[in-house]
């Protein structure tokens, strides 16, 4: 079954195809706020590199949240255009997991104005998920995962589309495409 892999809730803009768990193609840049102007081009892209039809999508897979609110709705609103047009299945998964895949330790992204989305993860699973001060996130002592630069760290870049990919138990199915909203943590 092919999917279509999708995230624009926060640095990255991040579109890939998989095939039966498999990762065809992906593109993923940081765009900070440009998401909407590259979407289409990057979706346009990973199709073509994976050398399939748009009609062979059966399945997309969208961030959720938290995080921006106006990137999450640009991919929201092309999955809700897209599912309207074509019969696929549609389903979440978590922004913070989408950066540390398997891993262990704590993940957070910017929220802007000196705090962070951020949550504790193991393998997939998530708590205390909220928003922390940068000044907490200093002071967590585990491995950290995502926007490290906040803290005085060099960022590494993970493969969003194939962390999205390897966690496919955590995804959510959208029985009903309309209810599709941004989970935004206030």
């Amino acid at each position: 079954m092919i999917t279509l892999i999708l995230d624009t809730s926060h640095k990255y803009l991040a579109v890939g195809i998989s095939e039966n768990g498999k990762l065809l193609a992906y593109k993923q840049e940081i765009l900070r706020q440009k998401q909407s102007e590259y979407l289409l081009v990057f979706i346009k892209d990973v199709i073509k590199m994976a050398e399939i039809d748009k009609k062979d999508i059966k399945e997309i897979v969208v961030t959720e949240g938290p995080g921006s609110y106006t990137g999450m709705r640009i991919a929201m609103t092309f999955v809700k255009v897209f599912a309207l047009t074509q019969d696929v299945k549609v389903f979440t998964i978590n922004t913070l997991i989408s950066i540390s895949g398997m891993n262990t330790g704590f993940v957070f992204i910017d929220a802007r104005s000196k705090r962070t989305f951020g949550a504790f993860v193991d393998k997939g699973n998530i708590s205390e998920e909220r928003i922390y001060q940068i000044d907490e996130v200093k002071a967590i002592d585990t491995e950290v995962y995502g926007d490290l630069s906040l803290i005085g760290l060099e960022n590494t870049d993970e493969n969003v589309a194939q962390n999205i990919l390897e966690l496919r138990k955590f995804w959510k199915e959208v029985l009903n495409v309309d209810t599709l909203v941004p989970r935004y943590l206030a």
